[in-house]
């Protein structure tokens, strides 16, 4: 089958961790969560991580239709409106099973033609002319043409909270019913990675169109399952879109499922279980308790593990830099040496070799040593009461999810902190409060998961100081600095991989300089599934090459099926 073309054919080697650290692993996997892909969380165990090896069965045969999968995901989600929800990882489970989008990754970590046919740059890359497939409707009926993707990026554009993501893009004009042209404020080298993620899920008009909560609540895409109901905190379930567009190799119509079902259970361990009883033939998890007990079991036969050998977030503890006393950077400086990460990943069992000093693993290609430092109580301490001297005393507040891995983690922060003279309170949120909080400002110091974009470019809303203000802020540490919008224009600009790490090694020193961030460990996401489940990752593209099969906790279930 011939490829699709995609005419940015010197995009970087994408940022990818851990692939060959993995063995013997697939490929990898979706893309990174844009909208709120920040959720409270920790990985969690002292294995080894180099000792995470795929346990899986082999087909017997030719895929087989029919059936269903009842998937346990980590967390409930606010809605599932592709141009205004904050997304996290389980909005994304959903947001693949109703939608497409317009560009995905290849096994390599490059972004491809999904919904598009096509997309091409111009020279200076501030003009990109997309082409769409043809023959692709809605579940509704209505085409994706190009007047649906214009309205979709515009009411993405015109969202207080998504808007940020597409803030460089100046406009959006239909050339014709397949083919349009998006125009931006500057050079936008790497805007088909950003297609890949929450604001490339082309929604319906007629859901975009919709009143009041039916535009949430009832998600009309294009893609392989179509929403039967959704009950909160309970499940959202899904049947088979009889008029999918795709197919596989075969001529099979797509998915093979007849029908799937998403249930958000909040605890690992609860997950693990729920999956060991038959009550779910599939979860995902970043616990490493729940790692070993998936691995452990695997092991003995009774289920199916699998690893994501991609990129994933970096658990961290994220400042809000704009409020008292974090807006002092001394503060910020002494509590980052006053941390013991070591510590942190012993009690949370997280091996020692996940220990983070960037949003880069030292195996990526974007690493760059910028001298983070931490664990030095006695230069932390003074600092601190430098600052106490001043202004008086300091009080924190630390937040985090319910989940017992996480609440152990800020229990030992608030520890190592107090010893360093400082008074830590220690709070706890349901994961879409704990998001909504954070993306309004409405905290000082948080447990944090985040940054998984596998090009860095996707990144960007996270750190440029224009998305730094506002009653909404994709900069939730709300950091603005100079030398980091420098560096992430430069990078955004060029498709250039030398003067492209050279911008991300910028603005690696800069972060460790302002410290709004302390980076503790990169995450790690592992999927359990029953023996009966076929093709966990193994999912194509539309022309048929290999896709990333699963990244950030995130997998299609289009070419999923039960045996």
């Amino acid at each position: 089958m011939a490829r699709d073309s995609y005419d940015i054919t010197e995009t970087p080697v994408a940022r990818r961790r851990g692939v060959r650290r993995w063995a013997p692993i697939v490929a990898v996997a979706m893309a990174f969560g844009l909208i709120a892909a920040a959720c409270g969380g920790s990985s969690s165990s002292n294995s080894d991580s180099k000792s995470t090896t795929d346990i899986t069965i082999k087909a017997s045969g030719n895929p087989k239709s029919g059936g269903s999968v009842k998937f346990a995901i980590e967390a409930e989600t606010d809605g599932f409106n592709p141009t205004s929800n904050r997304w996290a990882i389980s909005g994304y489970m959903i947001g693949n099973a109703v939608f497409d989008p317009l560009t995905a990754y290849d096994a390599t970590g490059k972004p491809q033609p999904y919904l598009a046919k096509a997309m091409t740059p111009s020279a200076d890359f501030k003009s990109w002319t997309v082409d769409l497939r043809p023959n692709v409707n809605f579940s509704d009926g209505t085409p994706v043409d190009a007047t649906a993707v214009k309205l979709s990026i515009d009411t993405v554009k015109a969202n207080a909270l998504t808007g940020a993501a597409l803030a460089n893009i100046a406009s959006v004009t239909v050339v014709s019913p397949s083919q349009l042209t998006i125009t931006t404020t500057d050079p936008w080298a790497s805007l088909p990675a950003i297609f890949t993620t929450q604001v490339g899920f082309i929604a319906a008009p007629a859901q975009l169109k919709a009143e009041g909560a039916a535009a949430s609540r009832q998600p009309i895409g294009s893609g392989p399952f179509i929403q039967k109901e959704w009950i909160p905190d309970n499940r959202w379930a899904g049947t088979k879109n009889p008029n999918y567009w795709r197919s596989d190799a075969n001529g099979t119509k797509l998915p093979y499922l007849d029908s799937v079902e998403f249930r958000p259970i909040v605890d690992p361990q609860n997950r693990v279980n729920a999956l060991l009883s038959g009550d779910v033939q599939m979860i995902h998890t970043t616990d490493w308790p729940a790692i070993n007990k998936l691995q452990a079991e695997a092991r003995s036969g009774k289920i199916q593990f699998v690893a994501d050998p991609t990129e994933t977030e970096e658990a961290m503890i994220m400042f809000n830099t704009s409020k008292a006393p974090e807006d002092d950077v001394r503060v910020r400086q002494g509590l980052a040496l006053c941390t013991d990460r070591k510590a942190i990943l012993v009690i949370n069992e997280t091996p020692a070799d996940r220990l983070a000093d960037s949003q880069f693993t030292r195996d990526s290609p974007w690493y760059s040593d910028s001298g983070f430092k931490t664990n030095d109580q006695a230069a932390g301490k003074a600092l601190l009461d430098q600052v106490k001297a001043e202004k008086g005393p300091i009080t924190i507040s630390l937040g985090t999810t319910p989940v017992p891995a996480n609440t152990n983690t800020t229990a030992l922060i608030k520890q190592q902190w107090e010893a360093c003279g400082v008074t830590v309170n220690t709070t706890t949120s349901e994961q879409s409060k704990f998001v909504s909080d954070a993306v309004t400002g409405n905290y000082q110091a948080n447990l944090w998961r985040q940054f998984s974009a596998s090009d860095p470019d996707g990144d960007y809303v996270w750190w440029i100081g224009k998305n730094a203000t506002g009653p909404l802020a994709l900069n939730i540490a709300r950091l603005q600095d100079p030398q980091i919008d420098a560096a992430l224009n430069k990078a955004r600009a060029s498709n250039d991989p030398a003067v492209r790490k050279q911008a991300y090694a910028d603005l690696q020193k800069r972060q460790t300089e302002l410290v709004p961030y302390i980076w503790l460990a990169h995450t790690q996401w592992a999927l359990g599934a029953a023996n009966s489940v076929r093709n966990i990752v193994n999912q194509t593209l539309p022309d048929g090459q290999p896709a990333q099969p699963f990244q950030t906790g995130v997998v299609r279930l289009t070419q999923t099926w039960v045996e």
